[in-house]
């Protein structure tokens, strides 16, 4: 192949430069084993992890000159550490652990995964009311009665009373929209709840502000990437359900880590360097500031794929790895041709969630865990850093930062409390000072906390976000979000063309919602497609099912005999939902 290649680049006169994928176990590589992966994020270096393990030549090409995607720590100018992002690592999450325990880190047993530390507590702040912080002392003691589904509504119910301080009433409600939502039949999960919002399946439009501050965005940004009003009730359905069981400690990776977790460090130090460094000693190959632009077609095959615009990448496989805009961005009429599935790419959404950092003089450990500004018209969560990383933050920059503030921006097209400002009109410097003002009028002066002026050394703003205070406001991260119907439109890691295979959080998994326990999975989809294409006698990647509660299972089962007569799920009493043909 590298024969080949330079032969073809000396016949353009330097026009062109080919590139080929040159990793791969020593030894040599044998025919129709060599794989381009393109996109360094978590789903990428899933599939190269996973494909060199099995003597694979593996070369992953990254458009950015860093490693990690999404999930990349981002780094101040004066070495100051911050996230895109903060990252849950929940205790439903299987795939991903499994990952992590694959990645040597010096001095842990199970590798990056015991980078792990578990959170205690999250907290739902309000303006002009008591913060509500919710403890996270989960899982519980298995109990001795059968979940059924009636004791399964009563002990939600229960918690959703106790916790969240819902109204009884409410609480009954919302348990039994839970309760209609893990009785439900796979056809009606997607045939009737993945085609309306959560907002419309939980009413939200016609409850008390504190039923939407649990079932609406007040809890469920802290549980996913996205927003009830635009998103599929099935998607939200799936993570609350899986989110239960971790809380009644049926569905935990490992229990004594909780329900909820986190690094012990920037992203980066814990888990994407060491990943890295652990790719290349079994001889993955990176070829950074690489961006896919092209794929050229022989048929149903790729010929080549095209990087940067000129140079061209050869391989057996080819792996796409990208965010779904970017892969949109390649459909051409050859492509579509040959598999015309892939238009359904084009229907796809994505959403702004852009981090930004505040770096802070005083340790400020507004909660142990995640806190979502339930007030906050730009949509606020964040976290606070130093409580769980290991090394301490005075090590960094000039000394002086001792905590991180890690937030997120999920809603741009609202005014600010205090500017009146959407989020898209704003100059950096107006979205730190926004959004450090929403965030005081949340949490200052309550449960002891102060927040003074002089509190922030610095602020750093995702470096993903572009062109802001200008009409060309652009943001280069979006994140995937399951808006009703998206479910159909969606590829599978196989496409119609043989040697062309997909892998993200926005192809289909089973865990359905944006996240790295779906980048994951969608790597390891892609990787098992390679290897059923190659003929390749390995053992494909393993895959963990989702919980499936047994007691449940009959009641699925009648619940598919209505679904098809028209009738609505029979637990479905004080809102009932007809399907619509």
């Amino acid at each position: 192949m590298r024969r080949r290649a330079f032969l073809k680049a000396t016949a353009l006169t330097g026009a062109a430069m080919t590139l080929a994928p040159t990793g791969g176990r020593a030894g040599g590589q044998s025919p129709g084993r060599s794989v381009a992966v393109f996109g360094a994020g978590p789903a990428g270096l899933t599939a190269a992890h996973e494909l060199a393990e099995r003597g694979f030549a593996v070369t992953v090409y990254e458009m950015r000159d860093t490693l990690g995607g999404k999930a990349r720590s981002v780094y101040a100018p004066d070495g100051l550490p911050g996230e895109h992002g903060f990252r849950s690592f929940f205790g439903f999450y299987h795939n991903l652990p499994d990952t992590m325990r694959r990645i040597p880190f010096p001095g842990n047993v199970n590798g990056t995964w015991d980078n792990l530390v578990r959170l205690n507590a999250a907290m739902i702040a309000g303006v002009g009311r008591s913060n509500l912080t919710v403890p996270l002392l989960f899982p519980l003691p298995p109990s001795r009665t059968p979940m059924t589904p009636q004791a399964f509504a009563d002990s939600v119910a229960a918690g959703f009373e106790t916790l969240f301080r819902l109204p009884p009433h409410e609480a009954i409600f919302a348990a039994e929209r839970l309760g209609v939502y893990v009785t439900s039949c796979t056809e009606r999960k997607l045939g009737q709840w993945e085609r309306m919002t959560w907002t419309d399946f939980a009413r939200l439009d016609n409850s008390s502000p504190e039923y939407n501050r649990f079932l609406g965005d007040g809890f469920i940004r802290e549980l996913v990437a996205t927003k009830s009003r635009n998103c599929s009730a099935h998607s939200i359905g799936i993570v609350g359900e899986e989110y239960v069981w971790s809380l009644l400690g049926l569905n935990n990776d490992i229990d004594t880590k909780g329900n909820d977790r986190v690094l012990n460090g920037p992203t980066t130090e814990a888990w994407i360097d060491p990943w890295v460094d652990y790719l290349r000693s079994i001889g993955v190959t990176f070829q950074l500031g690489q961006r896919l632009t092209g794929l050229r077609t022989d048929g149903a095959h790729i010929a080549e794929a095209t990087v940067n615009g000129t140079h061209t990448v050869e391989a057996d496989h080819y792996l796409a790895a990208i965010p779904l805009e970017q892969f949109a961005g390649l459909l051409s009429d050859d492509l579509l041709a040959a598999d015309p599935a892939l238009a359904g790419v084009r229907e796809l959404q994505n959403a702004w969630m852009v981090g930004i950092q505040f770096f802070l003089r005083e340790r400020m450990d507004l909660a142990n865990g995640h806190v979502g500004y339930n007030d906050a018209p730009w949509g606020l969560t964040s976290i606070s850093q130093a409580q769980f990383w290991r090394r301490p933050l005075p090590s960094y920059g000039d000394g002086t930062v001792k905590d991180v503030l890690s937030a997120i921006i999920s809603t741009w097209d609202l005014p600010g409390t205090y500017n009146g400002k959407s989020a898209a009109q704003c100059t950096p410097e107006e979205l730190a000072i926004e959004t450090w003002a929403q965030i005081r009028a949340h949490v200052d002066g309550k449960n002891g906390v102060r927040l003074p002026d002089g509190i922030v050394h610095s602020w750093l703003l995702d470096p993903g976000l572009t062109g802001a205070g200008t009409p060309e406001v652009g943001y280069d991260d979006p994140i995937f979000i399951q808006n009703p119907g998206s479910w159909s439109a969606r590829p599978d890691a196989v496409t119609g063309i043989d040697n062309l295979f997909l892998a993200g959080d926005w192809i289909k998994t089973q865990i359905n919602v944006a996240c790295m326990e779906g980048a994951n999975e969608g790597g390891r989809l892609a990787a098992n497609a390679v290897l059923h294409a190659s003929g390749s006698p390995a053992p494909a990647a393993r895959i963990q099912g989702r919980f499936v509660q047994p007691l449940w299972e009959p009641f699925k089962l009648i619940d598919q005999a209505l679904y098809r007569a028209g009738q609505p799920n029979m637990f479905d009493l004080v809102d009932r939902r007809y399907p619509v043909r």
